[in-house]
């Protein structure tokens, strides 16, 4: 018995070391999983005033706005200014300089932050208002998914002529719920004094105050929040923690992409929505998936991406790719959006696109 025990141990020590080994020596000749550690230290400032506005269960911009936008980053107790600019929108409250007016045949761009163009002057403007004929509309709308795609798509249906539809996300975008503003958030876009600290969205004067004093009671806020230790954070760091060691993470990845069908209820209600637009517009809808940040960091793209892919191009053969050439100096060094070369890239990318297959 005694004989059986010693030999229980011996293998379970044995496994423990040669996992120990793996872990050291892919971390040695491996490059590091890249993990974007800023998002949590994000902070994004609108000038203050009407800018969102409700519509059921979706938003979309005020019309007519000219608005800016600017993005810090808490870095080292410094806040660093990522990007600032610009957001104009036109008469029906999407991010674009052209007016639009019904009756005229259209193609409609529907997507998240890459499509609106975050960070920069919306790359949609390139078009000039008019791809082959059709009026350009710009449907994308920072932080959505498939679902909100899908309820835009309706609500700008209803007062425009759409002959072609144009779709371009990122893996993340089926993962993601439909969402709008609380009305506390409202208020605080409106007016900055309004703001306690757990909106994620935030207006300020920025044209006429140093936005520092605000941003500094932003981060009270937070640091007093993530100062109270509790066992879900315990759990969830502990959780990132062991999923990011590549003894774990290389096999599932791997089992994930090869084997895996997600039962998600957020992936099959996205979906769905997908479905629905291919089934409304069939042959007149194009897919048109972007690589992101960290797959560039990471040589690879993620499950999500595989799986949205795989999802779509059952449905369609209109599916399509555009990549920045595994270069990150497309990008903003810490908000994972495109700078305006790498909008610049984008535009070109799908221009080509359009031309070869409208």
């Amino acid at each position: 018995m005694k004989k059986k025990i010693h030999n229980f141990w011996l293998i379970i020590y044995s496994i423990l070391f040669t996992l120990i080994i793996l872990e050291i020596f892919f971390n040695l000749l491996l490059p590091k999983h890249y993990v974007n550690k800023y998002y949590k230290v994000i902070y994004r400032l609108w000038d203050q005033g009407k800018i969102f506005k409700n519509i059921d269960n979706f938003f979309k911009f005020e019309p007519n706005l000219s608005v800016r936008h600017e993005v810090f980053f808490d870095l080292n107790n410094e806040f660093i200014k990522e990007y600032s600019y610009k957001i104009k929108t036109n008469n029906f409250g999407l991010v674009q300089d052209n007016d639009i007016y019904s009756g005229k045949p259209s193609i409609l761009f529907l997507g998240d932050s890459f499509t609106e163009g975050m960070g920069a002057p919306s790359w949609v403007n390139y078009f000039g208002g008019k791809v082959n004929n059709y009026q350009v509309i710009n449907g994308g709308i920072f932080g959505t998914g498939p679902q909100q795609f899908e309820f835009l798509e309706k609500h700008i249906d209803q007062h425009y002529d759409i002959e072609k539809v144009i779709v371009l996300y990122i893996g993340g975008d089926i993962t993601r719920d439909p969402f709008n503003f609380s009305k506390q958030n409202l208020k605080c876009l409106e007016n900055h004094n309004y703001c306690k600290g757990p909106e994620n969205f935030y207006g300020f004067p920025l044209e006429e105050k140093d936005p520092t004093n605000f941003l500094k009671k932003l981060k009270k806020y937070r640091d007093d929040k993530k100062s109270k230790l509790t066992w879900k954070k315990i759990r969830r760091k502990i959780k990132n923690s062991l999923a990011n060691l590549y003894i774990i993470r290389i096999p599932r990845d791997f089992l994930q992409n090869k084997f895996y069908k997600s039962q998600n209820e957020k992936i099959t209600k996205n979906f769905n929505s997908i479905r629905n637009l291919v089934n409304k517009y069939g042959k007149d809808i194009i897919f048109i998936q972007i690589q992101t940040l960290d797959e560039i960091h990471n040589k690879g793209k993620n499950y999500n991406s595989i799986y949205g892919k795989k999802f779509i191009t059952g449905l369609t053969d209109k599916h399509f790719h555009c990549n920045f050439e595994d270069d990150p100096s497309y990008f903003y060094n810490y908000d994972g959006h495109p700078n305006e070369a790498g909008y610049k890239k984008l535009y070109n990318c799908v221009s080509k696109i359009l031309n070869k297959n409208l």
